[in-house]
């Protein structure tokens, strides 16, 4: 996810000076010896310590928890239940009192708070990182909720043959779109216009059998 190529004068100081900065605990990194280091002889002829200091998945997730309870502090009745990572995608699940004014209309406040944690975990890896936020289950709920949208709008596409613009989706509700009309024949999905307002096209294929979508 990150990783920081310091030197000192010994192993132990470069590697401290990493930890300093980046407020590092003993469990959130692991470190590869570049060079050693040596005094050389009579102070001649001396290298100076490289190390490369790796962050692990725990450090993000400790960031991410931090990051979210000072939002989270300021909403009301909104707990963060717990951080879990598969590979480059932070799962975060929220629960409470609260998780329905944060959902908000359409789920745009969740998807806000999705938006801006992303930034914020990005901004502490050297690659992409993706964070997926669910609250009181709403992602299960919406996924029906779209299957239902799905199937109306090709249904309306197959009778008319001509294409149908759905309304703006968030990038998870459109892969949801996406793999639904690629189960069907003659129809074909891709998306338009740029986040926030990304729309998800579905339009009539003559021939066409289950292929892939554009994204």
């Amino acid at each position: 996810m990150k990783t920081v190529i310091t030197s000192g004068k010994t192993v132990e100081e470069a590697v401290q000076k990493v930890v300093n900065e980046y407020s590092l605990l003993d469990d959130e990194y692991e470190i590869d010896v570049v060079e050693k280091g040596s005094k050389g002889f009579l102070g001649m002829f001396s290298k100076m310590a490289e190390v490369k200091v790796i962050f692990k998945k725990k450090y993000f997730e400790r960031k991410l928890s931090k990051f979210l309870e000072v939002i989270l502090e300021k909403t009301g009745g909104v707990d963060l239940i717990s951080i879990d990572s598969d590979g480059k995608t932070y799962f975060v699940t929220l629960g409470g009192t609260g998780v329905g004014k944060l959902i908000g209309k359409h789920g745009k406040t969740l998807g806000a708070l999705q938006h801006i944690s992303s930034i914020f975990l990005n901004r502490l890896s050297d690659v992409k990182l993706n964070v997926v936020i669910d609250a009181g289950n709403y992602r299960e709920r919406r996924k029906k909720q779209l299957e239902i949208i799905a199937k109306d709008a090709i249904r309306q596409v197959l009778r008319s043959k001509r294409k149908v613009t759905l309304d703006p989706m968030f990038p998870f509700e459109r892969r949801i779109v996406h793999e639904i009309v690629k189960k069907y024949k003659r129809v074909a999905s891709y998306s338009v216009g740029v986040e926030p307002y990304r729309r998800v096209v579905i339009e009539y294929v003559p021939g066409k059998t289950r292929k892939g979508v554009k994204r």
